[in-house]
Parts: structure tokens; C-alpha cells; sequence
């Protein structure tokens, strides 16, 4: 089956559609609760640049692209970077997902909540945002709730991130998934960006091995082609000391432990992370308990790499959803029968060879 890939380029600020640019050397992922990556290349030595407009449409910072795989998108952001080599005469672009402009914008107004839902929070911060003049770039904000309130202040002060104050609250015991999804308008087939808040979490759950619904993946018999499970225990801890606003003796401190790890005999490892700007004993805790917890043992992390046209299809699966996984050989010989979680996909359109698919996974904690 013939897979047609489209690179769109348009104005961050208006949408408009600048120019559709051919690309070599392409590769974009996805990731949970954060922003994917896109590089490519533009071979210019093979084109007109002027009559293709690509000075004005890959301008850093200032220009979107696009990804179309045979009529959908499955990729949009920010272009950030672009180099160009002489001896190459080849132009190279690198963009993040629209989550990364939120990174560049600040809470410059004091915002003051009282017992709201977190999902509402996260909605206000990118609708201000956005208010702001020459600030918005049509992200779309819905009406989800989780029914997780909260009191939070944002001093102006602080200037902290936008992206970041979203990211902290996802981060808590009780937090939440979030990304800007990209897709076409059904009525005017202009791209669209919408903010997806999932509580607890996105994606497809298993409800249990053996749930018709999930997609399986199998090695070595199977639709995978290679894996890797790698194990890196020097980012474990299993007890955290989280600071907050404050300094010397009236600095804000919250101590989390994670006891399972110790009862799964574990020694003692300990690490610090570092949250000046919030003023909050409680909002401090909750992020101290989520951050320990995602420590507290080797992440259990395996990728796959799979053909775009196998089944279960690319575009069948996505960021979030849950899969099972099924392994049996040299590494489990008894077999690896478990249900895993899609944290990251990685794409390689493959102009000069087969498209593939690698997916990052980690086990589901439902």
C-alpha cells in the first residue's frame, strides 16, 4: 500500500497555509505531556526556493508546520530551528508540537484560584494566554472536568511558564494527561489545534488481558520487527525532598517516600527537586508524592519497532492507549505476557526504504 506524506507550512499566528514544501530525511515523534520533535531536510539544489516561497515559510518562531499521511494529519508544531549547509545545499528544519510556544509564554497577571477544578485551571492559563495581543495561535480549549479542586495562586511576579505550571499540576498524585491534538476542520478542512485534558489519563484502557479492543503486538512471530528494553536504575529514587518558595530556614520543604521500593528491597536513594514558586504546603506535597512514586523503581520501558502497514495499523493506536505485549525469547524465555502503555511514537516516513513506526512503552498503572 502506497503511504503519501504532505508537509504543510503555515503562518503560527493566522494558520494560513504558506507553502507545501517537499522533505527528505523526515522523522517526528509524540510524546505524554510533552512536546514531540520533527527534523527534516529540503534539499535545495533540487528546487526553486524562491518559486516554492521557503525562506518565508520555515522561519523560525514564527512559522507552523503540518504532517499529512494520506489525507490526516498526525503531526503539527512549532518550527524552532532551521540551518542551512553550503556543501549540502540542503536547509535543515527542527519543530516541537504546539505544546513548546508555552514554553515561551509567561503568567504575567496574578491568577488566583479557589477550589477549582484542575482541568478548569489548566483551560484558563492557555485561554489568557492566548488573550494577549499577538499571543494567540488558535489553540482550541474544551469543557473537561476531573472533579480534582484545587487552590492555586500564580504570582506575576513568579513569571512562571505557562507549559510549566500545566506540567506540575499533571505531575501531582492526582494529576492528569494532557496534549494539543491537530487535526482538519470537518466543514473547512483547515488544520485545527485542540487542548485534550484526560483524567485520570487518555487513551484506550485495558480492561483486562484478553480485551478484544486492545491492539497486541508479538515477538518474535509476530508484527514486531526488533525491540529494545533498556533498565537505567541511576535516575531511581525512592525518597525525594521537594523545595518550595522561601529561603534559608523558611524555605517551603515536603519529604515523599516511596515504601513500596523499600519492600521490594531496594536500599535508600535519595534526590531533590526544586519548585520556587510555589507558595503552596499542600499543592508542594501532592507533587513530592507524584514525582517519587514515578522514581521509586526502574522505569520499565520497551520499544518496539513496527511496520506502519502491519496490524494493528498506524493510526489505529496513539499516545496514551493501552496495548499488549507478548515476548517470548532469549531475554523471556518463560514469556512476557503484559499490558503496556503508549508513552511515545516515533515515525520515520521512509523515502528510502519501508515506513516504520517505533513505539515507546512503559507498564500501565490503570
Amino acid at each position: 500500500m502506497t503511504t503519501t506524506y504532505r508537509y504543510l507550512f503555515a503562518d503560527l499566528l493566522t494558520n494560513e497555509i504558506i507553502a507545501e514544501l517537499p522533505l527528505t530525511g523526515v522523522s517526528f515523534n509524540q510524546q505524554l505531556n510533552t512536546a514531540g520533535t520533527f527534523q527534516a531536510h529540503i534539499l535545495l539544489s533540487g528546487i526553486n526556493s524562491a518559486e516554492y516561497n521557503v525562506d518565508n515559510a520555515t522561519l523560525p518562531a514564527r512559522n507552523a508546520i503540518y504532517v499529512d499521511r494520506n489525507g490526516e494529519l498526525v503531526w503539527g508544531g512549532v518550527i524552532w530551528a532551521r540551518s542551512y549547509n553550503s556543501d549540502e545545499q540542503a536547509i535543515s528544519i527542527t519543530a516541537r508540537e504546539f505544546e513548546s510556544y508555552f514554553e515561551r509564554r509567561l503568567i504575567t497577571t496574578t491568577e488566583n484560584f479557589n477550589n477549582t477544578d484542575q482541568l478548569e485551571v489548566v483551560r484558563t492559563l492557555i485561554d489568557d494566554a492566548q488573550l494577549l495581543p499577538y499571543g494567540d495561535i488558535g489553540v482550541i480549549t474544551g469543557s473537561e472536568t476531573s472533579g480534582v479542586l484545587i487552590n492555586r495562586v500564580y504570582y506575576d511576579y513568579e513569571l512562571k511558564q505557562v507549559w510549566q505550571a500545566i506540567k506540575d499540576l499533571s505531575d501531582q498524585d492526582d494529576g492528569f494527561d494532557f496534549n494539543i491534538k491537530v487535526e482538519y476542520d470537518n466543514v473547512t478542512n483547515e488544520p485545527t489545534k485542540t487542548l485534550i485534558l484526560g483524567y485520570p489519563r487518555t487513551g484506550h484502557i485495558d480492561t483486562g488481558i484478553g480485551d478484544m479492543d486492545t491492539n497486541v503486538f508479538l515477538f518474535p512471530a509476530g508484527n514486531i520487527t526488533s525491540y529494545e528494553y533498556p533498565e537505567d536504575g541511576s535516575i531511581t529514587s525512592n525518597t525525594l525532598y521537594v523545595t518550595g518558595a522561601g529561603s534559608n530556614e523558611g524555605k517551603l520543604l515536603s519529604v515523599a517516600t516511596a515504601s513500596n521500593s523499600f519492600n521490594d528491597g531496594f536500599p535508600l536513594l535519595q534526590t531533590t527537586a526544586s519548585y520556587s514558586d510555589i507558595t503552596d504546603q499542600n499543592v508542594l506535597d501532592e507533587l513530592a508524592i507524584g514525582r517519587v512514586l514515578a522514581l521509586s523503581e526502574p522505569p520499565p520501558i520497551i520499544k518496539v519497532v513496527v511496520p506502519a502497514f502491519v496490524e494493528p495499523q498506524y493510526g489505529t493506536y496513539e499516545i496514551g492507549d493501552d496495548i499488549r505485549l507478548m515476548i517470548t525469547d532469549e531475554r523471556f524465555p518463560n514469556g512476557l505476557d503484559e499490558i503496556y502503555r503508549i508513552v511515545g511514537l516515533n515515525v520515520e516516513p521512509g523515502e528510502n526504504g519501508p515506513e516504520r513506526v517505533t513505539i515507546t512503552l512503559t507498564i500501565t498503572t490503570n
